[in-house]
């Protein structure tokens, strides 16, 4: 079969998860011998990758100007957030060229909604994957994610969106949409989506490279881990704020804070000040980004993982990658998360943006040996029973075929 995927960003380009899952997603279905093309903006590193189509309006060697949040001009904001003509003309001609038997569309932010204009008449079904929000932000109401703040751009925001974008929704056609959860399922169905042509198909984890490691006593200090994109909606700054309320304990060992991950220059400056105000900038290690093998390892060499999102979380991969690895974890409530979890028994589900009942489930952890071994076991059992990627790709794949048959 001949796929077309259309992505905002596609590795070795990298902003969070999404593209890295969809990239994994592409090279499985190109190993089972699919004919995969993906559709996504410029970048140098992509020239020598024939599968690659680059065709959005913009440039990934820029990535940090593109994605920076830095504020955008008027021209700007349409071409970004409602419709870029170039990057429709580019799509259209692209995607008649392949001819494929299927088009999958994934995060499209930044690059509007032109390619999902771009083919609304070709002749195969075409599926959105909703890891997020972002199909509501560009087919129901623009407001909700950039929050204008003053009259004059609230009054331009609604004003297009009541013209503009209702146009662009009503041309829109989408087969299916496969969301990471049913939380964003949900979300969807009350935003107007029709509920009969969603399914949620959930994500998973390299099961090959996030084992559980040796069994170790806890660390002293103690080994706390955060992964994932930094950004103030991921609550990295929360863990700060327990850490700080660890430290006011008495008679508990010291702690030791690693996070991994890359953020905007704005947000690793921010990230630093609450850091040094906490006054833990010895206990604190900001690591990058990593491979998901360098992860792993060192994943096994801490005590706990903490996932401390307060946004609305659709449905993470790096947890299932702790629980995949045996490691105890404290996770916020947001979003979809507790699909993935059972709380006290694959992990401690905790309130977002809550740092004393951060503070408090970690103490628990370090108290009580008996649940964290508890929560280790029973995490890595679940973990490699339902969220394996393999079977992410085979919900995935089978409701491909659901609505490829429907539309037939």
């Amino acid at each position: 079969m001949r796929i077309a995927f259309m992505i905002n960003v596609y590795p070795p380009y990298i902003v969070g998860g999404n593209e890295m899952i969809t990239h994994d997603l592409v090279e499985i279905l190109r190993a089972k011998g699919h004919d995969i093309h993906v559709l996504t903006a410029r970048g140098e590193k992509f020239d020598d990758l024939p599968h690659i189509q680059q065709v959005f309006n913009y440039n990934l060697d820029n990535k940090e100007a593109v994605f920076g949040g830095r504020e955008l001009s008027l021209i700007e904001l349409l071409r970004h957030h409602i419709f870029d003509p170039k990057t429709y003309r580019n799509v259209r001609r692209t995607v008649r060229q392949l001819q494929p038997d299927l088009i999958v569309v994934d995060n499209q932010f930044m690059a509007s909604a032109a390619p999902l204009l771009a083919v609304r008449d070709m002749p195969c079904p075409v599926i959105a994957q909703a890891m997020d929000k972002w199909l509501v932000y560009y087919l129901v109401d623009w407001e909700l994610f950039l929050k204008p703040n003053t009259l004059p751009l609230k009054l331009f925001v609604r004003a297009v969106r009541e013209s503009a974008q209702r146009l662009i929704a009503r041309a829109v056609r989408l087969d299916g949409i496969a969301t990471v959860s049913d939380f964003i399922k949900d979300y969807h169905s009350r935003a107007g989506f029709n509920p009969e042509k969603m399914q949620s198909v959930y994500l998973g984890y390299d099961s090959t490279v996030f084992q559980p490691g040796p069994s170790h006593p806890l660390h002293n200090p103690v080994q706390l881990i955060y992964a994932g994109a930094l950004w103030k909606g991921k609550g990295p700054q929360v863990i700060i704020e327990a850490l700080e309320l660890l430290g006011q304990k008495e008679n508990i060992p010291d702690f030791h804070l690693h996070i991994f991950g890359q953020g905007t220059e704005r947000f690793m400056l921010y990230l630093r000040k609450v850091i040094k105000s906490a006054g833990v900038e010895q206990q604190v290690s900001l690591r990058g980004f990593v491979s998901w093998q360098e992860l792993a390892e060192a994943m096994h060499k801490s005590d706990i993982f903490v996932f401390s999102s307060i946004w609305d979380e659709p449905f993470a991969t790096v947890p299932l990658q702790a629980a995949g690895c045996g490691m105890p974890i404290v996770a916020t409530r947001a979003g979809g998360t507790p699909e993935g979890f059972i709380h006290e028994r694959t992990a401690l589900l905790i309130p977002p943006n809550d740092p004393h009942a951060m503070a408090d489930a970690i103490y628990r952890l370090v108290e009580d040996d008996a649940l964290r071994r508890s929560l280790s076991k029973n995490a890595a059992k679940d973990a490699r029973k339902r969220w394996s990627f393999e079977a992410y790709v085979g919900r995935f794949c089978d409701f491909c075929e659901e609505v490829t048959e429907r539309w037939q």
